[in-house]
């Protein structure tokens, strides 16, 4: 058993080795989604073969830009959570797990829509992950809601509020994604890059607008 003197060290200790699993999965997952940005083979090596392999792989790019960002967006959300705990549980450190599962699965759905971008199969696919990865995130954050003696000294589950609203950032894009994607792929894309930031922005808006209220 570990001592009252201890607990906060001991505490402190499993939190950041929680936080430094997170954050190499992370890592890895944002790195490998390059992968699928493979290397044109040639039959002739000309200046306008290249040009056309290299411009045959526009979906790719997009995937993997797409992909980097939406993983980055959950990277700096969980980073600044993670930064607000001295401790962790049982249910967190579940929960979290469960996110980091999506995470490393991430760049799968991102090889499927970089090569089926066209098919709602594949729209569909890869916006239903988004979904699961913006639930898991806000189950993340209910979590630590619902542990409010987990969090730093000073901090209560009120401070909480406005990433538990900002969580739905990432669903209300998914959803979105795929309403669009069941229609037109374009419709799908243009939501993923175009109109990611407005949701983002709307959102974060009427985060703030409830935190002032509050």
């Amino acid at each position: 058993m570990i001592d009252a003197v201890h607990r906060p060290h001991h505490d402190r200790q499993q939190l950041e080795r929680l936080t430094f699993f997170s954050d190499a999965v992370f890592a890895i997952a944002m790195t490998l989604l390059v992968v699928e940005v493979k290397l044109p083979h040639l039959h002739y090596a000309t200046d306008a073969e290249l040009g056309q392999a290299l411009l045959n792989l526009i979906p790719n790019y997009i995937g993997f830009l797409v992909s980097f960002l939406v993983l980055g967006r959950f990277w700096l959300v969980h980073h600044e959570v993670m930064g607000l705990l001295r401790a962790s549980n049982r249910r967190l450190t579940a929960v979290n797990l469960l996110l980091l599962l999506a995470v490393a699965f991430m760049p799968f759905p991102t090889a499927v829509i970089s090569e089926y971008v066209q098919l709602r199969v594949g729209i569909g696919f890869y916006t239903g992950w988004l979904i699961v990865l913006g639930l898991l995130n806000r189950l993340l954050i209910s979590s630590i809601v619902a542990a409010p003696d987990l969090l730093d000294q000073g901090l209560t589950a009120q401070d909480m509020r406005p990433f538990l609203r900002r969580s739905w950032i990432a669903i209300a894009i998914g959803v979105c994604a795929f309403v669009g994607g069941m229609v037109t792929w374009v419709a799908a894309l243009a939501v993923l890059t175009l109109g990611s930031p407005i949701i983002t922005l709307l959102i974060g808006r009427y985060a703030e607008r409830r935190a002032a209220a509050d």
